[in-house]
C-alpha cells in the first residue's frame, strides 16, 4: 500500500430528488444498469433534512470545520418546490455552529429555471452548475427528454438566465461530458460564444468491461480531444481564458501544489452522496460498475458522517488516490494523476486493482500539459523544482507500454 492521509468531509451531494425530467442516454442514475433509484422515494422528507443537518452540524463542531459543501443534485433538483430549498437554509444556519461557513451549490439541466427560481437562489446565495453538452446538433443527441427530443434551446434560456439575473452572487458554471467523436473546438469555442466563466469537461463513465474505445487508432481519443481544447485555451489572453478546473489541477500539481479533485492528484476529495431516503453512500457514479454496488447500508438517520467513513466502499473511494493500483505504482506521473477516476479503475473480477480505462489519455495529456508549461516557466524556477520535459513516448516505455 501507498501513503495513507486522513481527511475531513469536504461536504455532501444530496440527492434530494430520484427523478428527472430528462432521460439522457449517458446517465449513471438511470441508463446504466443500476435500477436501485425505482425504491427510493420520490423526494427528500424533511426529516431526512433534519437527520442530514444535525449530523453535519455535529461533525462540523468535532472537526471544528469553517466550511461545509451542500450540492443539490437528482434527478433534477429544481423538481422540487423553492419553499424545500428555503426550509433547508434556514435550518442550517439554525443548526451549523457560527465558525462554519454553509456553502450551497445546486447542479441542474437548466429546462426549469425561471426568474422567480434566480431570484430565490441568489437571495439564498447559491452558486448553481448547468449540465450542456455543446451545441444543439451535438448536446440533443444525449441530453434528451422522455419522447426523444432534445433540450438545448430550454437549458439555453435557463443559462442566460442565470448569467444575467442580478441577484444571483455568481457566474453560473457549466459541466460537459467529452465526445471524443465529435469536434473538440467546435465545442470549446460554443463556450465561449456563450460566455461561460466557469467550465469543466467529465470524462464518460466506463469501466474495463464498457469501454468502448480499446480498439481505437489513435489509443488515446480522449487525450486527443482535451489537447486540443487545452492548446486553444492556453494561447487565449487570461482575460478571456474561461475557468477549467481540470486543467487548475493538472498544472497545480505539476508545479508541486496542494489540489485536491475526483479526478487527479494524491489528496483525498472526500464528498459524501446522501440518497432521499438518507443512505450514506460513496461516489454516486460507481452505479456504472454494479448494481446495488454503492448501497452499504449506512443512514444518516442511524449513523454518523464519522461511522460511515468506515464503510469499505466509501473508505476505498476516501484512499483512491493515495492507495493506488501496483500497476501505477512505477508510473513517472503518478503525483499528478493519482491513478485517475476510481470509477474508470473497476474491473468484476478484481474490483479497483486496475489502471484506468484512460491510462494513456492521462500520460498524454499530463506530459504535454507540464511540456507546455515548462516552456513558460523561468528557467531558474524549473530548475529549482527540478522539473525536467517528458514526453508521452518516454512515459510509456517506463510503464513498458507499447506506443
Amino acid at each position: 500500500m501507498s501513503r495513507r492521509r486522513s481527511a475531513h468531509i469536504k461536504g455532501l451531494v444530496l440527492k434530494v430528488t430520484s427523478r428527472c425530467n430528462l432521460n439522457c442516454t449517458y446517465c449513471y442514475v438511470y441508463n446504466k444498469g443500476d435500477t436501485t433509484y425505482k425504491a427510493q422515494p420520490k423526494r427528500m422528507s424533511d426529516e431526512t433534512v433534519e437527520a442530514i443537518l444535525k449530523r453535519v452540524a455535529h461533525y462540523c463542531r468535532r472537526h471544528r470545520l469553517r466550511h461545509f459543501r451542500f450540492i443539490f443534485h437528482g434527478g433534477e433538483p429544481l423538481l422540487l418546490p423553492s419553499s424545500f430549498y428555503e426550509k433547508f437554509v434556514r435550518q442550517a444556519f439554525r443548526l451549523l455552529p457560527s465558525y462554519t461557513q454553509a456553502v450551497f451549490s445546486l447542479q441542474t439541466n437548466g429546462t426549469l429555471l425561471t426568474a422567480d427560481w434566480c431570484q430565490q437562489l441568489g437571495d439564498w446565495g447559491f452558486r448553481l452548475g448547468f449540465s450542456l453538452d455543446g451545441p444543439p446538433h451535438l448536446h440533443d443527441s444525449y441530453r434528451v427528454d422522455f419522447a426523444g427530443q432534445g433540450s438545448y434551446h430550454d437549458t439555453i434560456r435557463g443559462l442566460k438566465l442565470a448569467q444575467n439575473h442580478p441577484a444571483l452572487p455568481f457566474h453560473p458554471g457549466v459541466l460537459c461530458v467529452i465526445d471524443p467523436t465529435t469536434n473538440p473546438l467546435e465545442v470549446f469555442r460554443h463556450f465561449l460564444s456563450l460566455q461561460v466563466r466557469f467550465l469543466n469537461f467529465l470524462f464518460p463513465d466506463y469501466t474495463h468491461t464498457s469501454y468502448p474505445w480499446r480498439n481505437a487508432h489513435p489509443a488515446t481519443p480522449l487525450a486527443d480531444w482535451l489537447l486540443a481544447v487545452f492548446d486553444d485555451w492556453w494561447q487565449l489572453p487570461s482575460q478571456q481564458r474561461p475557468y477549467i478546473p481540470y486543467f487548475q489541477h493538472i498544472i497545480q500539481l505539476i508545479l508541486g501544489l496542494a489540489s485536491s479533485a475526483d479526478e487527479v492528484g494524491r489528496d483525498a476529495h472526500l464528498f459524501l452522496i446522501i440518497d432521499t431516503d438518507g443512505s450514506i453512500e460513496a461516489q454516486d457514479s460507481l452505479k456504472v460498475c454494479a448494481h446495488g454496488i454503492t448501497k452499504e447500508g449506512y443512514n444518516v438517520t442511524t449513523h454518523s458522517l464519522e461511522e460511515a467513513l468506515e464503510a469499505p466502499l466509501i473508505q476505498l473511494c476516501a484512499q483512491s488516490h493515495q492507495e493506488l493500483p501496483s500497476a501505477c505504482r512505477r508510473c513517472p506521473i503518478k503525483e499528478v494523476c493519482g491513478g485517475g477516476f476510481i470509477v474508470h479503475r473497476y474491473h468484476p473480477s478484481n474490483g479497483f486493482n486496475n489502471p484506468s480505462v484512460y491510462c494513456r489519455d492521462l500520460l498524454k495529456l499530463i506530459t504535454h500539459i507540464q511540456n507546455k508549461l515548462l516552456q513558460r516557466l523561468p528557467v531558474s524556477f524549473v530548475e529549482k523544482a527540478q522539473l525536467a520535459p517528458l514526453s508521452y513516448q518516454e512515459a510509456l516505455l517506463q510503464l513498458h507500454y507499447e506506443a
